[in-house]
């Protein structure tokens, strides 16, 4: 772990995760377009959803990345904390989406006899 942040290939992966940081804002962006030019529909919510994954991943990326750069370990372990929570709460929130979905078309959710 320690070697990763080594002056040369820290600050190298710093502005790999700093790109990838930008591209994960962009897609952000993206998915928050879609779910308001979807607004009053069932699928609007899990665009919605989609967006903020994106941007906990935008965040998450930005927070590894100026740790690699300032050689500061607890923002890399801060970052790591807070990316599988939200992941967590995103994939538990989507799967209720995608059933309520799944009840709105007529269709019984998976496991309902």
């Amino acid at each position: 772990m320690f070697i990763l942040m080594e002056p040369p290939l820290g600050i190298g992966l710093a502005f790999v995760l700093a790109g990838v940081a930008m591209l994960a804002a962009i897609l952000c962006v993206q998915r928050f377009r879609t779910a308001y030019r979807l607004a009053g529909q069932y699928a609007c919510a899990l665009w919605f959803v989609r967006g903020i994954r994106c941007l906990i991943i935008a965040l998450t990326g930005a927070a590894w990345s100026a740790g690699l750069y300032w050689q500061q370990t607890w923002l890399l372990i801060i970052g790591l904390v807070i990316l599988a929570q939200e992941l967590y709460e995103g994939f538990v929130l989507s799967s209720a989406l995608r059933e309520g979905l799944q009840i709105e078309n007529g269709r019984a959710p998976k496991g309902v006899l």
